[in-house]
C-alpha cells in the first residue's frame, strides 16, 4: 500500500474528510481526495463503499444547505464548481456501483436519484447538465424515425 494511500485511508476513518466536506472552503478538495478511490480494484474498494457513501451523503447535505442539488436546474456561477464536484462524485459511484457492497444499495439509490432522471429546465436555453460540464451526464438525445404506410 503507498504512502498517499495511507494517508487518504487514515483520512476517511479518522473523520477528516468530513469535515472538509461540510464547509464549501474544503469541499472540493476533499471530494478529489474521495475520487482517488477510483484506482482501486472493486475487491480493494468495497471495504471502503460504506464510508464512500456516508462522505458522499454529508457532500449533499452540505451543498443542501447552501443551494440546489439537483440537474434540473442551473446555479450561480460561484457554486458551479461545487456541484460540479459532488455530480463527479455521483457519476463515479454510478459507474463502479459494483464495488459497492449490496447491503447499502438503498443508501446509493436514494444518492443517485439527482442524476437518474431525464427532467430538465433549461434557462434562457441552458442546459444545467452543460453548465456543469460533466459529459456522463448529457443524454443522448435518439432522432425519431417515422415509418410511411403504403
Amino acid at each position: 500500500m503507498s504512502n498517499n494511500f495511507r494517508k487518504l485511508d487514515r483520512a476517511v476513518s479518522d473523520g477528516s474528510l468530513a469535515a472538509r466536506l461540510s464547509t464549501l472552503h474544503h469541499f472540493r478538495y476533499a471530494t478529489n481526495e474521495i475520487m482517488k478511490f477510483d484506482h482501486l480494484e472493486d475487491c480493494d474498494l468495497q471495504p471502503y463503499g460504506e464510508k464512500i457513501i456516508t462522505l458522499t451523503e454529508v457532500a449533499r447535505w452540505t451543498l443542501r444547505q447552501r443551494m440546489d442539488v439537483s440537474l434540473i436546474m442551473l446555479c450561480s456561477k460561484e457554486h458551479v464548481p461545487y456541484k460540479a464536484a459532488y455530480f463527479k462524485l455521483l457519476v463515479w459511484i454510478r459507474r463502479r456501483r459494483s464495488a459497492f457492497p449490496a447491503n447499502i444499495d438503498d443508501r446509493i439509490n436514494s444518492l443517485l436519484e439527482d442524476i437518474n432522471h431525464e427532467i430538465v429546465v433549461r434557462t434562457s436555453g441552458i442546459d444545467p447538465r452543460v453548465q456543469l460540464g460533466i459529459e456522463e451526464l448529457l443524454i443522448v438525445e435518439t432522432a425519431a424515425v417515422s415509418s410511411t404506410r403504403e
